[in-house]
């Protein structure tokens, strides 16, 4: 789809980008060029990585693949990583990070109280998401967390919901029942479970799918009245969700990253 409302691409003061998405379960790396994405991979995030883990682990092989990093860009709602991120970058790199947070230029006015508060993943999905399809806009990710953001035609990222992520709903059921399994997550067989487990997956998945599918339609209509905004549903739980949301719901895998990218061309 034709970007809407896209001023012309500004000079680019890097050749090579690396976008870092740091959520609660995992560490989405991605590499871009002007052109676009070259490479991308994830990683469990852990709170108490050092620094020489992600030198050798994790930032050696992109350094070993890519000739240099010119400048690097992260979203982060895990605040224990990013010290070590920070050291890392500036060894490897000879780069300190960018950082994005509410007061990053996006060219979309927050109204959530306070600003500061609206995690950094959740506005460069919003930002990627007004870049890419224009306002209004909701945008469904599906994580550890569900969450769904809205963004209204005057481009103001009005708020959102957040609910408990598919593997939080699973989890949940076991930890706090006597009888009720630990369930591996995947797509149940139908929306009847014939077992247990079965049913446990029903009600996670199809519950969610359903959850989803109610809550966009309501939050459009606040935001939206009679005009119908752009669903985007992104998050790493979208293949397991997806089929069951509404066929309109554009799928977006790298939200998050080509919003980072999208900013990084912006300052």
């Amino acid at each position: 789809m034709e970007c809407q409302g896209v001023s012309p691409a500004p000079f680019l003061d890097w050749l090579m980008l690396l976008a870092i998405d740091i959520g609660n379960s995992s560490i989405k790396f991605g590499i871009y060029e002007a052109e676009g994405l070259l490479h991308k991979f994830s990683v469990a995030t852990w709170p108490d990585y050092a620094p020489e883990e992600l030198f050798f682990d994790r930032f050696q092989y992109v350094e070993q693949k890519f000739v240099r990093i010119d400048k690097v860009i992260v979203s982060s709602v895990v605040p224990e990583v990013n010290e070590t991120l920070v050291e890392a970058s500036r060894e490897l790199f000879k780069v300190t990070p960018t950082f994005v947070d509410h007061e990053t230029d996006l060219g979309i006015k927050i109204l959530y109280d306070p600003p500061s508060s609206v995690g950094p993943d959740r506005l460069a999905g919003a930002f990627c998401a007004v870049e890419k399809h224009g306002a209004p806009v909701v945008i469904c990710s599906l994580g550890t967390a569900t969450v769904i953001d809205a963004v209204d035609e005057e481009r103001q990222y009005v708020g959102g919901i957040i609910a408990p992520g598919v593997l939080l709903m699973a989890a949940s059921l076991h930890d706090r029942t006597s009888l009720l399994p630990k369930v591996k997550l995947r797509r149940p067989q139908g929306l009847i479970g014939r077992n247990t487990e079965e049913a446990i997956l029903s009600g996670v998945v199809n519950g969610t799918a359903s959850m989803v599918g109610s809550l966009v339609r309501r939050v459009a209509s606040e935001i939206a009245g009679d005009k119908t905004p752009t669903v985007i549903v992104s998050g790493g739980f979208v293949k397991t969700i997806g089929p069951d949301l509404p066929k309109e719901f554009i799928h977006e895998e790298n939200l998050i990253l080509e919003g980072l990218r999208k900013i990084a061309a912006r300052q």
